[in-house]
């Protein structure tokens, strides 16, 4: 037997050494455990009979298994989403990589225009329905005004007096975009 001492006296408490299970009891009782997650009393006790346990240890064999199902769910849910979340965060870095590429080809292209023609400028409009002056909260108007939006940079082809070259009516119907 081991012996523990209380905290408060001196004297040992008794406490049975508890023995291990062997391999076929835990065969019988994971067996039994796939069969059912909830130990049903009539089973409990047929169980305990079988092993040569007391029910009370059948129990509590039981109530640990499904502590420890329950931590490796958990387990395997926590890798899951950590998989994931380091899938987005890849991806992420992958699209401010790509912002920043072309936020350096936008001001590569607007210091061509300027080069090209000083007269052309990309300027928000009055019409913006916000103060900010941030490039989602503007609009563009170019037509008459000179002033080129920026989704047209790439498409807009421009004559060899550095101006736009004015298509057929149905190709620039768009006056003023927003983005």
């Amino acid at each position: 037997m081991d012996f523990q001492f209380s905290s408060n006296e001196n004297r040992p408490l008794m406490k049975p050494n508890r023995k291990r299970l062997t391999q076929d009891q835990i065969r019988l009782l994971e067996t039994s455990f796939n069969s059912n997650r909830k130990l049903q009393v009539d089973c409990k006790l047929e169980l305990a009979r079988r092993l040569g346990l007391p029910p009370r240890q059948v129990a509590i064999w039981y109530q640990n298994r499904r502590a420890r199902e329950k931590i490796h769910t958990i387990e395997l849910d926590h890798k899951t989403i950590q998989l994931e979340l380091d899938s987005v965060l890849v991806e992420n870095r992958r699209l401010e990589q790509e912002v920043c590429m072309l936020k350096h080809e936008l001001n590569k292209v607007q210091q061509m225009l300027s080069v090209a023609n000083p007269s052309i400028t990309l300027l928000p409009s009055s019409t913006s329905q916000t103060n900010s002056s941030s490039p989602d909260n503007m609009i563009y108007s170019w037509e008459n005004s000179g002033v080129l939006p920026l989704e047209e940079l790439y498409s807009c082809p421009i004559s060899r007096e550095g101006q736009p070259e004015k298509q057929g009516r149905n190709d620039l119907s768009v006056h003023s975009l927003r983005f």
